[in-house]
């Protein structure tokens, strides 16, 4: 299983563009580096690299899977989360945004605006 200490990592070998971007030091946590990781998806949502999106989504979705109790509530509570975030920042590009989001995250976000009542 993967732990908190190890997601910088496991980013950074995947996706090693994101260095920059990530929280330094070994102290950071999960929700920390979860946030970074969103704001690098903003940024080539913007761009409209919708390549390195879906290389992100899917890294979390791997995650999700391999990852112990701490990593699965940082994507649940986090980068989940930040999903309604995203869809009104980008209004635009939410089709697009919607048709990679892989399956097991997809489902996570609908339990979530439905247990919310939203």
């Amino acid at each position: 299983m993967i732990n908190q200490i190890e997601i910088p990592i496991y980013l950074e070998q995947a996706l090693p563009e994101i260095s920059d971007e990530l929280p330094e030091g070994k102290k950071s946590n999960a929700s920390e580096t979860m946030n970074a990781l969103i704001e690098f998806m903003c940024k080539n949502i913007k761009a409209h690299n919708f390549g390195v999106v879906k290389r992100c989504l899917r890294l979390v979705d791997k995650l999700y899977t391999k990852g112990n109790r701490a990593v699965r509530n940082a994507i649940e509570n986090v980068f989940v989360f930040s999903f309604t975030r995203l869809f009104l920042i980008y209004p635009d590009e939410k089709q697009q945004l919607m048709a990679i989001i892989p399956m097991t995250l997809y489902t996570l976000y609908i339990e979530q605006v439905c247990h919310r009542g939203c």
